[in-house]
């Protein structure tokens, strides 16, 4: 944290400013968290079944988190997302209130809607939409309910929209991105079939740079120069005692304060092709951390951990080399396990791909989700300009009375259990918790679209080997920091489009260029208008053991407050750019926090095979049990949209086939 400012020091910081003025800022939701803590009788049991199992979950963190308020949040936005920025206050009280078990302490029941579907889906993220979209399509007739906690769909895929100087400007929330070829004839790398499905294009367009005479190279995604592509990108590198060195990677890292050991070691990481031959290579590589193959097999020095954790943690890992797997590390690109790829004879997929993101991210891809369900929840046609840009949500359509399809959002499901033994009960009994009481819903199938942190606590009948499969799943958090700018001449005045630093509070940042709708750009990309500069944080402290790093991590975003934050950014910019022009109070137009507590699933050693002959925790959980069936994108050890599509429509089709 930093240390008692003056108020002189605030002001120059900006700190003195109203950052909730009206054109940045909408209107907050109230959430269930003030009503849940209130509440007199939140009984979870379904209907006093025997088989219901009461197990004691040790708690893992040492606050309750039950308590948190606006303050903490920080201000959201404006449009349809505004107030729901990642993990509020509401999310958190409420959802701790059920890890702690507030329900189970006091007497009473749920209120019995009268309503029999014959799917309900536990969360609105890709994987929930997409389980409920494939049982649509296999059972036309049905009725479905899908259940959520926060106060709009998308689990991560949700965006963040500001209003600075009369332009619109978007940021992702978290999941951005699809993986497409450079070659148009090829079909998309990394597309689920929904895709296809629901008439996306398979090649798009991305606008240029504007309004300057330097000859800045953009990228079209953030996520290439950080490292796999950083010849996209002109990069630059900040050191807090040092300053800026330009291309770093191109020119030999000439003027950087590093060893020349360290040099040697950074070039030999991006060298290395060579890793050794067999035939059970992915069995191998998860029988060890990632630190243990750079170290063992590359044959580098520790001294490259901190230029490769965050990285890491940020592309999808969660946490550092020293606790995942290095299949882990080799799903996400990682050097050296990257090089198994030309082994299969598929080359460096970063030389022929990139990737597409929507101005904020993958919410605008979920959109067609959600309409293919309710095709009037989302407003105006399907062109991609009015579903990334200017569509807006329908929200009385979402839970029509009489609708097939319905979508109850701001509902924390409290409990799933069988009505009767799971191997013979006909249906299952669904508790929710909704404006400040508990309800009660009976379904012929449960796809339980969550993540095993919340499944563990709330599906009350789990067998043995489920329950403690789930317990060995690990997730770690993401800051994803969405800062609006007025301009970004500091950048220009630099030379750069990405920064890299080495001390401080964040790691990394790019511009990006816009994808282009009907030959148009939604965003400017001139140094001397608006941006969204976005950060995603992640929390590495290498040396812990995953388990007890997983929850110091979470601890330590959730302990910051927004104004921690806000101060926190406002400060490291200065230090890095006032140089060159940036004032932190004139320039930032606004500070958005999305804490994400389990963006990733941490996949460690023995995670994807099993491990010592064990039988890996994911395919303990894809069994499923009676009438109940799991879909997340953890199950894959890689937390993406499509990966959380294809499980989502596995749980789907499982449930299907039990009639």
């Amino acid at each position: 944290m930093s240390e008692k400012k003056t108020q002189r020091e605030e002001s120059l910081l900006g700190l003195d400013r109203d950052i909730t003025r009206r054109d940045f800022v909408g209107n907050t939701l109230v959430g269930a968290g003030a009503g849940l803590l209130a509440m007199h009788a939140p009984g979870t049991r379904a209907r006093n079944n025997p088989t219901v199992k009461n197990r004691s979950i040790p708690q893992q963190m040492p606050v309750p988190l039950t308590g948190l308020t606006q303050d903490w949040t920080g201000p959201g936005g404006v449009g349809d997302y505004a107030g729901k920025n990642g993990n509020t206050h509401d999310v958190v009280n409420a959802a701790h209130a059920i890890r702690n078990r507030e329900f189970d302490k006091q007497p009473g029941g749920a209120l019995d809607t009268g309503e029999t579907f014959d799917l309900v889906v536990v969360g609105c993220g890709f994987a929930g939409i997409t389980a409920a979209a494939t049982y649509l399509e296999g059972n036309p007739d049905a009725r479905i309910l899908l259940l959520d906690n926060h106060a709009i769909f998308g689990g991560e895929a949700k965006e963040n929209e500001f209003e600075v100087d009369g332009y619109r400007l978007w940021g992702p929330q978290g999941s951005t991105g699809t993986v497409f070829s450079k070659d148009k004839t090829r079909l998309p790398l990394s597309v689920h079939r929904m895709w296809q499905k629901l008439g996306l294009p398979e090649s798009f367009e991305h606008q240029e740079l504007e309004g300057t005479d330097k000859n800045i190279l953009v990228p079209v995604d953030v996520w290439g120069p950080m490292h796999a592509r950083w010849e996209d990108a002109d990069l630059g590198w900040y050191f807090k005692e040092h300053g800026w060195i330009k291309d770093p990677w191109s020119n030999g890292m000439r003027n950087a304060p590093i060893s020349d050991n360290l040099k040697n070691d950074y070039y030999a990481m991006e060298l290395f092709r060579r890793p050794p031959r067999r035939d059970d290579w992915k069995q191998w590589l998860d029988s060890m951390t990632y630190k243990e193959f750079v170290m063992n097999v590359m044959g580098l020095s520790e001294e490259v951990f901190p230029y490769l954790d965050p990285l890491l943690a940020a592309m999808g890992t969660g946490l550092g080399s020293d606790v995942i797997s290095a299949y882990q590390a080799y799903e996400f690109v990682a050097p050296g396990v990257h090089a198994y790829r030309r082994y299969q004879g598929l080359g460096d997929p970063t030389n022929f791909s990139y990737i597409a993101s929507f101005p904020g991210g993958n919410g605008a891809l979920l959109k067609y989700f959600v309409r293919f369900l309710i095709p009037d929840a989302i407003s105006g046609d399907t062109s991609l300009a009015n579903m990334a840009v200017y569509s807006r949500v329908n929200w009385e359509a979402l839970d029509r009375r009489n609708a097939p399809v319905k979508m109850r959002l701001s509902s924390t499901v409290a409990a799933v259990a069988h009505n009767g033994p799971p191997d013979t009960a006909d249906d299952v009994s669904v508790t929710y918790h909704k404006d400040g009481e508990l309800h009660r819903v009976n379904a012929r199938h449960v796809a339980v679209c969550s993540g095993q942190w919340v499944n563990r606590y709330i599906v009350r009948d789990l067998p043995d080997e489920h329950f403690e499969a789930m317990g060995e799943f690990h997730h770690a958090p993401i800051l994803t920091l969405n800062v609006a700018v007025r301009n970004w001449k500091f950048m220009e005045n630099l030379g750069i489009s990405a920064a890299r630093w080495f001390e401080g509070f964040g790691w990394f940042m790019s511009l990006r260029r816009q994808m282009l709708f009907d030959g148009k750009a939604p965003m400017p990309l001139d140094p001397a208008k608006p941006t969204v500069l976005t950060l995603f944080i992640p929390f590495t402290l290498h040396g812990m053991p995953l388990k007890e790093q997983a929850v110091a991590s979470r601890m330590q975003m959730f302990g910051m407050s927004y104004r921690d934050i806000e101060t926190r950014i406002r400060e490291q910019f200065s230090e890095m750019f006032s140089a060159y022009g940036f004032d932190a109070k004139r320039d930032i137009a606004g500070i958005i926090a999305n804490r994400h507590g389990h963006a990733y699933g941490v996949s460690g050693p023995g995670f994807y095979f099993g491990n010592k002959g064990r039988e890996a925790p994911s395919d303990i959980i894809r069994r499923g049990f009676g009438r109940v069936r799991f879909g997340h994108s953890e199950l894959t050890g890689h937390q993406l949209w499509t990966t959380a599509a294809e499980e989502g429509e596995r749980a789907a089709l499982q449930l299907l086939d039990i009639g």
